[in-house]
């Protein structure tokens, strides 16, 4: 009865663990029918010479945006100073007709300001949600390569199994990330040899760690995307 009370208890780690517990029991019993490999898919991504280009497509694409986007600040802010201009001329020894005056100015610029203010907000929000949709679209295509490289690793070998070696699980309970498989052997890590295909159309004297730096910085996460347009 005690065994079968821990049993319910270890129940509450995430599905995904449960799944993975029981595909290392079967390997274990079954070691000489199996035959399972690892890769760091995370690191395929990375060092992948189309994400390069693709980063680069991204980041000309941000580029523009912000072109774009500035005139519209630029107009807000003259608005703006405008505004303050009228502003200063309020003198209470002024005639009723010139206060009259400088207050329709005054509307009418308020007017111009929520206008511009408006056009901006609704222009931003356009141009990151196709941003968005861009990025994602194009993530979505070098993804489905690397995918296609480990399967056609997986089909040369003659693997049944290849499991992710950077995968994490995230542990609510404890309010951390960990490795979804806690040790794998070094020998079943295939990972050079899948980002051996996946670049082997890369240009001549291709150095993933060095674009890597020239993109992000010694300090940058590999992986990370290009920033959507600032909101």
């Amino acid at each position: 009865m005690h065994n079968i009370q821990t049993v319910q208890t270890n129940m509450k780690f995430p599905i995904i663990t449960t799944a993975v517990m029981s595909l290392c029991a079967l390997a274990a019993t079954a070691q000489a029918e199996l035959k399972i490999a690892s890769v760091n898919v995370t690191e395929l991504y990375a060092k992948f010479y189309k994400r390069f280009d693709t980063e680069n497509s991204l980041q000309k694409q941000l580029a523009d945006i912000k072109a774009d986007v500035k005139p519209r600040e630029e107009k807000l802010l003259k608005l703006q100073e405008d505004i303050k201009k009228i502003r200063a001329q309020y003198d209470s020894s002024l005639s009723d007709s010139a206060i009259a005056n400088l207050r329709e100015k005054n509307n009418t610029k308020m007017n111009e300001i929520k206008a511009a203010d408006q056009e901006l907000k609704d222009f931003v929000q356009r141009r990151s949600v196709a941003f968005r949709e861009l990025r994602n679209r194009e993530m979505r295509l070098l993804m489905e390569e690397v995918m296609g490289a480990i399967k056609s690793s997986a089909e040369e070998r003659g693997l049944d199994i290849i499991v992710d070696n950077g995968a994490i699980s995230p542990r609510q309970e404890i309010g951390i990330a960990t490795p979804v498989f806690p040790h794998i052997k070094q020998s079943f890590d295939i990972t050079p040899e899948v980002l051996a295909k996946l670049n082997a159309g890369a240009p001549e004297g291709f150095d993933p760690d060095a674009e890597l730096k020239r993109l992000y910085g010694s300090g940058a996460p590999a992986a990370e995307p290009a920033a959507e347009p600032a909101k």
